[in-house]
């Protein structure tokens, strides 16, 4: 029998629902609070695996962080970083939404439900965070539906970008590449759309770098403006002890300041940016090294 049937039957006969006693609706609430404590305790992990990390303090068990990760607790350095994360986003969203009447990260109750948030900038995640409370189904909230709202979210920003950037181009660029960077702004719009089912998000991102490195090496070569500071105040960071790394996704490897001033390839190439951004987050950890 489907269940469609069954619940029709059900309604047919009436079958009366006992009501709960004092002592059920008591246990029951008792159960809740467990259940929901629980569910809760991503935080307080997440928490410790940062501090343990942060800290360095599973150097005597193992070399590496994520070693460490996987001898101990038997869990990928990608799912402790997801534990991480989660409990930095409730942090913030608890930080920034003290003028809100109530507490907005209440209303998560796993660390499913904030994953996707994870994906946004610290000053994005109260606003998105609001509004996945305020649009949620009957006031429930689910991983589903958060993904949902932060979609709709980033779709909204990078039309905006696109446009923003197409205005751009048409000011300073000759018609004829206006026309072209229109078509193919929008094209990536309508990719995003399919969800990237036939040009993937990497692959557009991977081709984009390619084509921006090549082009700053045509002639006169233009660097990238990735240390805002300028070349003194990166000479007296090297003076003082420290090291200084980027990340090329052109060649999807991180590289190293050299002592002449270019950049020389530290690690790599990776299969994936997120491999990438991995390794680059934990060589970060050693406060004598910088983001370039």
């Amino acid at each position: 029998m489907s269940r469609k049937m069954v619940e029709i039957a059900v309604r047919q006969n009436e079958v009366p629902v006992k009501e709960l006693s004092v002592q059920e609706e008591k246990r029951l609430e008792q159960l809740e609070n467990v259940v929901v404590e629980n569910f809760k305790t991503f935080i307080q992990v997440g928490r410790a695996l940062a501090e343990i990390r942060d800290r360095k303090l599973y150097r005597k068990k193992a070399m590496t962080f994520e070693r460490y990760c996987k001898e101990l607790f038997d869990i990928a350095k990608s799912r402790a970083y997801e534990l991480i994360n989660a409990a930095d986003v409730i942090e913030n969203v608890r930080n920034c939404g003290q003028n809100d009447d109530v507490d907005l990260s209440s209303f998560f109750v796993n660390e499913s439900q904030i994953r996707p948030l994870t994906k946004l900038r610290p000053e994005q995640q109260v606003s998105v965070c609001r509004a996945a409370i305020e649009s949620a189904p009957n006031g429930r909230m689910t991983a589903t539906h958060v993904k949902k709202v932060v979609k709709e979210y980033l779709g909204e920003k990078i039309q905006k970008t696109v446009r923003t950037a197409q205005e751009k181009v048409i000011q300073a660029s000759s018609p004829e590449f206006s026309e072209a960077f229109e078509k193919f702004s929008w094209q990536i719009i309508k990719e995003r759309g399919s969800n990237y089912k036939f040009t993937s998000r990497g692959e557009i991102v991977k081709c984009l770098d390619q084509l921006r490195a090549d082009l700053a090496e045509d002639g006169e070569f233009i660097d990238d403006p990735v240390f805002h500071g300028g070349g003194d105040d990166m000479n007296k960071l090297e003076r003082a002890g420290f090291s200084l790394f980027r990340m090329d996704r052109a060649s999807m490897s991180i590289k190293r300041r050299s002592e002449n001033g270019g950049w020389q390839k530290h690690s790599g190439a990776y299969e994936t940016i997120k491999e990438m951004e991995a390794a680059f987050k934990d060589l970060l950890q050693d406060d004598m090294h910088l983001r370039g």
